[in-house]
This record gives structure tokens, C-alpha cells and sequence, in this order.
């Protein structure tokens, strides 16, 4: 089944920064380091919606940038929240749906925030998901709507695309990309389409605490 781990490593590949900058970073005097608070799914939505938190990482990475023409390094910080519920597909009994989140540092120099994620539409990241992972393919278009979580109301945008394995070859993506406190929060949701999940799904974004 799916699963959307390579997501994190797009996420964090490239950052570019303005040629303006305060003198300690252009000199190398002071250290390039960001990091993102975690987001989690609450205790009570867990219970409502039978999720079960299966990964908890916070990967720290370095990738070069360019700071007034000179490249540096920075170490960039992220977090990551993997819950899954078993479902029953054709017979089969396994944890096929998936609740994944990605937390993303905003990445600020010299009061300049940089990050890619911030120009990215939904699309363009569930397509990255997609192009990522060799079991999907086919992605199309389904709907948006509106969930609340993060203490706003959010769109929600809704896809669906074909698994080259697995018990069911239709698959549902739910995913939003929000800015919150700093960060970058990214969410999506991952179901064989002949499990209905999407009131869980709403129920754990509306139960998403950042920082958890």
C-alpha cells in the first residue's frame, strides 16, 4: 500500500535565500540550523477515528545554500507523524490507510522566509507523492472542501489514482498544505477508494496540535 515517505526528502532539497543578510551569516560566524515544531494528531481523535500512531521521526538534513553568492551549509530539522487503521479490502485485513504528516521549518534569513513549500501548490506536492512512490499511478482530480483545523478553515483537496498492487487498485488522496506558527504543515491522507475514510480523515486534521 501507499506509502509517503519519499515526500520528505522533495521537501527539503532546494533553498534559496536573498543576497541580503546579517554579517555573522555571511561570514560563516553563525551557523545555518533550522527547526520545525511537531504537529500531531490529539489523543481524542485517534480514539474517535481508531488511528494508531505508527512512526514518529524527526530527520535532520543538510542541504547547501546560497547566502550573498556563497554557499553554505544549513541543517534543516523536520518532523514527521505516520498513523494507520487496519481495514478490510477483498477479504484482505491489513493497515492500509494511512494519515501521514510532514512539518517543515520556515526557512528565514535576514528576515527573508525561503521555502519552497510555500509556492507549492496542492497539486504539485500530491504529484511529488505520486512520482515517488513506483506504486502509484493515474492521479486525477476529484474535489475540494472545506476542514478546520489549525485554527482555521482549511481546503482539503481530494484525488484519486490507481495502485499497481495492493488489494484494491483504486486509491483516494486526501492532502492541504498550510503555513502555521512558522512552519510548513503538510497532511495527507492515503485509502483504498473502497474504504469510505473521509470523516476520519477530517476528524484527524481537526485534531492536529501544532506545536504537539
Amino acid at each position: 500500500m501507499v506509502r509517503p515517505r519519499p515526500l520528505l526528502a522533495v521537501l527539503c532539497v532546494v533553498l534559496v535565500v536573498g543576497s541580503g543578510g546579517c554579517l555573522d551569516v555571511l561570514t560563516g560566524e553563525e551557523s545555518l540550523s533550522f527547526e520545525a515544531d511537531p504537529t500531531a494528531v490529539d489523543d481524542g481523535a485517534l480514539s474517535e477515528t481508531g488511528y494508531e500512531l505508527v512512526r514518529s521521526e524527526s530527520p535532520n538534513r543538510t542541504v547547501s545554500v546560497s547566502v550573498a553568492g556563497e554557499s553554505r551549509e544549513a541543517s534543516i530539522a523536520t518532523e514527521i507523524r505516520e498513523y494507520g487503521r487496519n481495514v478490510s479490502v477483498g477479504g484482505q485485513q491489513a493497515q492500509v490507510a494511512r494519515f501521514s504528516v510532514y512539518t517543515v521549518p520556515g526557512v528565514s534569513v535576514a528576515g527573508q522566509t525561503v521555502n519552497p513549500v510555500s509556492d507549492w501548490s496542492t497539486r504539485r506536492l500530491v504529484d511529488l507523492l505520486v512520482s515517488s512512490n513506483e506504486n502509484l499511478r493515474n492521479i486525477r482530480f476529484e474535489s475540494n472542501r472545506t476542514v478546520r483545523f489549525l485554527g482555521s478553515d482549511r481546503t482539503v483537496t481530494t484525488y484519486r489514482a490507481r495502485a499497481a498492487s495492493g488489494p484494491d487498485g483504486n486509491v483516494t488522496v486526501h492532502a492541504a498544505t498550510v503555513s502555521h506558527d512558522g512552519d510548513y504543515v503538510v497532511a495527507a491522507g492515503v485509502h483504498p477508494t473502497a474504504v469510505d475514510e473521509r470523516s476520519r480523515i477530517d476528524a484527524l486534521l481537526a485534531g492536529l496540535r501544532h506545536p504537539a
